[in-house]
């Protein structure tokens, strides 16, 4: 089984079904919510098909962090930023997310910023262990063992089971930066966002 298989196992297997509104279980809540948004994530990509965007939306919709306007600022953002096999969505979305949930308003905020900054530097070092690179064609090549640099390799890339790899890079991230995000929550309210 390649490794891209045995994470999206861990996402579409028997979590599939997750809730996280059990009151009195604040571990289990928090695990619960934490494969609700890996889950959304990995469906997200599979149907609309842009990282940046698939993973923001998922902790959006479940952490309240940055509100739907901001989807529109990612379009571009999918493939490695526009497409060029960059910065990986998956790393961009989750990085956007975190600093609409812990950043502050005010731009003279330097504590908040410095803190947002550390919780984005532990984000992409998870991220970084768990596939290798940031980069994403190299992501891909890391999973699949090729990339998908050409819209006429689409049908090879899925037939090679890219867009399930893509999709569970997608569930990974998110759910790294929602544990980030709520853990800096539990210890501290950052900047102008509220717990929630």
């Amino acid at each position: 089984m390649a490794r891209w298989e045995e994470l999206a196992e861990r996402n579409w297997g028997a979590r599939r079904e997750a809730t996280y509104d059990v009151p009195g279980a604040r571990a289990a809540t928090r695990e619960r919510m934490l494969d609700a948004i890996a889950r959304n994530a990995f469906d997200n990509l599979r149907a609309y098909s842009n990282c940046c965007r698939a993973t923001l939306w998922a902790l959006d919709t479940h952490l309240h962090i940055a509100g739907r306007d901001v989807l529109r600022g990612t379009s571009a953002l999918a493939g490695g930023i526009a497409g060029t096999g960059e910065t990986c969505g998956a790393v961009l979305g989750p990085l956007l997310a975190i600093g609409f949930a812990l950043g502050a308003a005010d731009l003279t905020d330097l504590d908040a910023d410095r803190t947002v900054r550390e919780e984005g530097k532990r984000f992409v070092g998870r991220f970084h262990d768990l596939f290798g690179s940031t980069r994403c064609w190299e992501i891909q090549e890391n999973l699949v063992g090729w990339r998908c640099d050409d819209a006429a390799k689409n049908d090879a890339w899925y037939a090679a089971g890219g867009g399930f790899a893509c999709a569970t890079v997608c569930a990974e991230a998110a759910r790294i930066a929602g544990e980030v995000i709520l853990d800096a929550r539990a210890g501290t309210v950052f900047g102008s966002n509220p717990v929630r």
